[in-house]
Order: C-alpha cells, then sequence, then structure tokens
C-alpha cells in the first residue's frame, strides 16, 4: 500500500453509503451523548467553579468515545479488502462483540493520556501514540483486546513518530473542516442550533474517513516484514 491517504479517499468515495449509514449508527449516537454530557457537565461547573475537572472530563469522554467507535469502520475496510460478504454485518457485528472490551480498555488508556497531559504533557501524547492503533489490530489480527494492546505497544514503538504523524495530520483537516463549517454557518446564521447541527452533521460526515486513512496506514505499517515479524514475535511469547 503506497499512497494510503490516496487510496482512503478512493475507498472512501466508493463505498460512501455504506460509510455514511455506518456513521449514523455508531458515530452520531456517541456525539449527542458526548455533547449533551459535556454541556451539562459545564452547566455544572459554571456554577461550582470546576473548569479544570470540566476539562478532564471532556477530553476523557471524547477519547473513550473516539476509541470505541473506530472499531466498525476497521472492519469494514478489512471486510472489503478482504472480499467477504455483507461487510456492514461484519462491521456492526465486530462493534457488539468487542466493543465493551475495547471499552473497558479505552477507559484505562484515556485515563493514562488524560492524567499524562494534565501533568506533563509530553508522557500523554507518549501514551497516546503507543497504545493508539488497539482497536485496529483487535479488528486485524481478529485477537481480543488483551493482546491487541500489547501489538499495537509493540507497532507504536517501532513507528511512533509516523503514527503521530498521521494522527495529527487527521486533527488537522478535520479541525480546519470545523472552522469552515463553523465560519459558513455563523454567516448565515448565529442560531446556536444550526451550529450544533452543522457540527455534528461534518463530524457524522468526515469521522469514517479518518478511520479509513488510519486503517490504510495500519495495514501499510503491518505488512512491512520487520514489523510482522516482531508483531509475531511478541504474540508467540504470550502464548
Amino acid at each position: 500500500m503506497k499512497h494510503p491517504i490516496k487510496e482512503s479517499f478512493l475507498f472512501y468515495t466508493r463505498n460512501i453509503e455504506s460509510m455514511l449509514l455506518l456513521s449514523a449508527v455508531v458515530v452520531l449516537p456517541f456525539l449527542l451523548i458526548h455533547n449533551f454530557t459535556v454541556n451539562y457537565i459545564h452547566f455544572i461547573a459554571a456554577l461550582t467553579g470546576g473548569q479544570v475537572v470540566s476539562a478532564f472530563f471532556n477530553l476523557f469522554l471524547l477519547l473513550v468515545f473516539l476509541t470505541v467507535v473506530q472499531l466498525p469502520f476497521a472492519q469494514y475496510v478489512q471486510s472489503e479488502l478482504a472480499g467477504e460478504e455483507r461487510p456492514i454485518r461484519q462491521a456492526l457485528r465486530t462493534f457488539l462483540d468487542q466493543g465493551f472490551a475495547v471499552f473497558v480498555f479505552g477507559i484505562v488508556y484515556v485515563l493514562a493520556v488524560s492524567f499524562g497531559m494534565m501533568l506533563f504533557f509530553v508522557p500523554g501524547i507518549v501514551i497516546l501514540v503507543l497504545f493508539y492503533l488497539t482497536p485496529y489490530l483487535t479488528v486485524m489480527k481478529k485477537q481480543p483486546v488483551q493482546q491487541s494492546w500489547k501489538k499495537a505497544f509493540a507497532l507504536g514503538k517501532k513507528h511512533f513518530f509516523s503514527i503521530l504523524g498521521v494522527i495529527l495530520l487527521i486533527s488537522a483537516i478535520e479541525w480546519g473542516i470545523s472552522v469552515i463549517g463553523l465560519f459558513t454557518v455563523t454567516y448565515i446564521t448565529t442560531s446556536f442550533g444550526a451550529v450544533f447541527f452543522t457540527q455534528i452533521l461534518l463530524n457524522v460526515i468526515f469521522f469514517p474517513l479518518m478511520a479509513v486513512m488510519l486503517t490504510m496506514y495500519t495495514h501499510r505499517w503491518m505488512s512491512e516484514p520487520a514489523t510482522a515479524e516482531s508483531v509475531d514475535t511478541g504474540r508467540r511469547d504470550t502464548a
């Protein structure tokens, strides 16, 4: 896979209906829960003066949700690349089967990331990168998250700056799209409902592309002989 970004855009455009369907079923509910919960916490924090707690909770909830909702998209891409039938059903089944385990992992993972960022920042970024690919390897290796995080750690050590670069690239794209959408809507109307709906809609549309891009990059890194050997060695050692 020589050009993951190009191939990600092509894959997304070829499968846009399925991508948006998965996003509506999986991402949209998480976004609504996140926004409702965070707005409520912000309201309480404004009354009690607990803005630090509010910021921590926002970061924590966002990263946990992000960890979980990547699962079905990674499985969809995997199923399509493998030529499997009914990739949407496979994606939703993986989400139901593995979602809770990844959610539990995500709580521990994001707590470590959040505390690392709030205390020293750099340790939080290091932890974020080292274990970021756990949901993708859970799908690709078809193994429980208890084993996949070890493989993600091995992959994260070998491709630390590459993974960090892709995360920053995706974050920059998402930020740019959000800013453009926000300015466009506020130019027309200042209605909170319109701004809120636009931000939700943009995330529903573009999050699948981000997940596809990370899946493609993970395939590329996994296909490297040295990486594959190190991951397989880690699997044999833990067997």
